[in-house]
This record gives C-alpha cells, structure tokens and sequence, in this order.
C-alpha cells in the first residue's frame, strides 16, 4: 500500500466508527425515536450552520469538482466523473424505483408529532431512502480526499461529508437509517470510480489536463 492510500485511513477510520455507532443506534432503536432525539436539540447557530453546510452534498458540487481536478490530472477528473455518474445511478433507482414512495420526516410524523423545522428550508416529503445528499457527500469529498497531501486535509474532507449527513438528520430532511446508507453508498460510489480509472491504462490520463491537451 502506498503513503497516497494510507493517508486516506484518515477518512475510513473515522467513517467506520461513525458508522458503526450509528448502526448500533438503528438495531436498537425505532427510527422515529432516534429522529425525535435529533430533532429536540436546536440552537439559532446550530440551524444557519446546517442549513448551508447541507448545501455541499449537492449534484453541483461533482460539477464543480471535475474541472477543477482537470488541473491535477485527467485521472483523478475521469475518477470524479466515475463516481458521479454510479451516485446518480445508485441513487436513482434506490429512490425512484425500489424505495419509491418512502415518507420523510415530516411526512412519517405528520400525524404524530410536531417536529421543529428549520426557518426558511424547503422540506421534502417522499423519497427518504437514501440520502442522496450523503452519498454524494462521500463520493465527492473521498474522492477529493485520495488527491491531496495530508492527513489533516483528509480528515478535513471526512468531517464535512459527516457534517453534510448530519445536517440532514438536523434539517428534518432524513433519518438516520437513511443517512448511514447514504454514506455507505458513496463509498462504494468512490471505490467503483477508482476502480473503472485504473482499468484505463493510458499513461497521458496521469499528467495535468494542460499539458494532456499540448
């Protein structure tokens, strides 16, 4: 395993333990009592910071994301297409196909319980399973994080796919369940990706995307 790949035990390790304390919550609690807990604990701070950071696990964000790897090299830009393109399949057909239909927060609790709501945050009501915000979250942000240098900038692409995930528990958008999955599925949209790059054995895929075009 090369130094490039160990750094990158800087976003696995924190996720597994994330996930794994998040898959002890959903074994043994009703998800409606895990969305209620979340939901009790807001704070002015709290609401404008989640409300914009939720932003980051947008489609836009894989848009952004290639162009600007296309500086680094056409590999890494090929790598984020990649892992778009599987989030977008993924996604699609959990969402619109097998899990059509799936009530969101405020749609399960609409007879139930008030939930709070963040001030000024389009709420969806169907088509909770997955979070297509969290898996694209984890697809972009590991994907950014195999290209960079340090450990702390890794792990600093960990913490806002997580904060992204969160955010959409926070927002009322999600439930847990529907978050852990979210992240598993941008992982497997990652190493998918890396996995169709490396098949392309062409040497010039590997240099920056100006001095591929000369």
């Amino acid at each position: 395993m090369t130094d490039k790949n160990k750094l990158l035990y800087a976003f696995y390790i924190p996720t597994f333990i994330a996930l794994l304390i998040g898959g002890f919550f959903i074994f043994s609690q009703p998800k409606s009592q895990i969305h209620l807990i979340i939901n009790g604990w807001h704070t002015p701070f709290a609401d404008y910071f989640f409300k914009y950071v939720t932003y980051l696990g947008e489609g836009w964000m894989f848009l952004l994301a290639v162009p600007l790897f296309l500086f680094h090299s056409g590999r890494a830009a090929l790598h984020m297409v990649f892992a778009a393109l599987i989030t977008l399949v993924l996604t699609g057909v959990l969402k619109q196909v097998i899990f059509v239909g799936t009530p969101r927060p405020i749609e399960y609790f609409s007879t139930i319980a008030n939930l709070y709501l963040v001030p000024g945050v389009e709420m969806h009501r169907w088509n909770s399973f997955p979070s297509g915000h969290t898996t694209a979250a984890f697809a972009v942000w590991l994907t950014l994080a195999k290209y960079l240098k340090y450990k702390w900038q890794v792990f600093g692409c960990f913490s806002i796919a997580f904060l992204v995930g969160y955010s959409r528990m926070y927002l009322s958008q999600h439930f847990l369940i529907d978050v852990e999955f979210g992240a598993m599925l941008g992982m497997i949209a990652f190493f998918f990706g890396n996995y169709l790059t490396n098949l392309l054995k062409i040497s010039k895929l590997d240099k920056p995307f100006i001095k591929f075009t000369k």
